[in-house]
């Protein structure tokens, strides 16, 4: 009996949700993007991966079936339907895609992007690509975390904030007013940031499911702030400080020492900007 291998050069779901995260990030940062051409192109109406991506949904969307036997029923469906697909057009589009992105993009890094439901698209994914026989525990195992994490799952039920619930209740032009004295305050509160602070907070906002895209740019930020640190340094004549805006430097970690970029790590760079501020201030 052979061991089932998830692959997500194979996994449809999977493609599809990494092409619209990155999509997104590339949206908010306004840079020129083709990954809405790739999207067009293989999920457009009619393709075999449109067909495919559609009944991956159909098994990631809650149902609430009542009992177990009931979601098995479905799954069952759901795989006759799959095996109705043409496979050698799939196959190829599906090469075609992988190929595509590996050309545009670097595909080992654009498959580190975060995928909250992870788990339930690669059981959907082995679930389509293999049959009971290949190996029965593993498909058995897969089909429960589908019906697990979708099908009969429990709803939560949705926690709302008070604060958040009265605002909701509110007249809508009581809620506009709100709206634009938060947005003043906020605008009030940094707006003593530098182009230096507001690009930095700009790719950390812009960037949270990219992670690589982020570890990149703060890559090319450390050096120059190092090289600020320096310049500014040999412009002091106090000794002590000098000391201090030295240890200050040999302490900035390097992006391989992080190994995820976090919250913490933005404020300590923004911080540095704040140091390189004062430091031209008083020269």
């Amino acid at each position: 009996m052979k061991k089932l291998k998830h692959s997500k050069y194979k996994n449809t779901g999977l493609l599809f949700e990494i092409l619209v995260r990155k999509l997104t990030s590339e949206t908010l940062s306004s840079d020129k993007t083709i990954t809405v051409d790739i999207i067009k192109k293989y999920f457009g109406k009619n393709t075999e991966l449109s067909k495919e991506l559609q009944l991956y949904n159909a098994l990631l969307k809650e149902h609430q079936f009542k009992s177990e036997a009931q979601a098995l029923d479905y799954i069952r469906s759901i795989k006759t339907t799959h095996s109705k697909l043409n496979q050698s057009i799939l196959k190829r589009q599906k090469y075609n895609l992988v190929k595509e992105i590996s050309e545009k993009f670097v595909f080992e890094n654009m498959a580190k992007i975060h995928i909250s439901n992870y788990k339930t698209l690669a059981s959907v994914s082995m679930l389509f690509e293999y049959d009971e026989t290949d190996n029965p525990k593993q498909i058995m195992e897969c089909k429960n975390a589908i019906i697990h994490n979708t099908l009969i799952a429990e709803r939560k039920k949705e926690y709302k904030d008070p604060i958040i619930e009265q605002f909701e209740s509110q007249p809508k032009d009581v809620r506009l007013i709100t709206y634009k004295l938060l947005v003043d305050k906020f605008n009030e509160k940094y707006s003593i940031l530098d182009e230096s602070q507001k690009q930095l907070l700009n790719k950390y906002i812009t960037n949270v499911n990219d992670t690589v895209a982020l570890r990149e740019y703060i890559e090319k930020i450390i050096p120059a702030i190092k090289k600020q640190l320096a310049e500014q340094s040999k412009l002091i004549t106090d000794k002590a400080t000098k000391i201090k805006v030295k240890k200050l430097s040999e302490m900035l970690c390097t992006v391989e020492n992080m190994k995820s970029i976090k919250e913490s790590h933005v404020l300590s760079l923004l911080r540095y900007f704040d140091l390189i501020k004062e430091l031209k201030g008083v020269h």
